[in-house]
């Protein structure tokens, strides 16, 4: 089962063209908004375990940021409808609450960086939302 979902993701990130086995383009990258503009100045890639494979991992990210700030734990995902996505980074209290440890401020933001970060990436998909 385990070898069989490994295959999907495989095949999934061939279909968006995700290079997966090897670096990303060369930054920077602009992110443009309304109210804002930051570039993503460098990314790097890190395979999933077999056990993230099977909830539709297909790597994290570390996103640096202007060269100020880096964002370990972004999560490229593939949803059930088959779309890529990303994940940021939370964490659960002992409640059972998420909490975002960084997340965008907005829908538009949002949008902005998948769209960045998927150029860098080679991934030729529209952000899902």
């Amino acid at each position: 089962m385990v070898r069989r979902l490994k295959d999907l993701a495989a095949r999934a990130a061939r279909h968006f063209k995700l290079p997966i086995d090897q670096p990303p383009s060369s930054g920077p990258w602009r992110i443009h908004g309304d109210m804002y503009e930051t570039a993503l100045t460098d990314i790097k890639l890190a395979l999933p375990n077999d056990e993230d494979v099977n909830r539709g991992l297909l790597a994290f990210l570390q996103l640096e940021l202007d060269e100020l700030l880096t964002v370990d734990g972004v999560a490229l995902r593939m949803t059930r409808e088959g779309l890529v996505t990303l994940a940021f980074p939370a964490k659960t209290t002992n409640s059972g609450r998420r909490r975002d440890i960084v997340r965008p401020l907005d829908a538009r933001a949002r949008t902005a960086i998948e769209r960045t970060v998927f150029t860098a990436l080679g991934i030729e998909q529209e952000p899902a939302r």
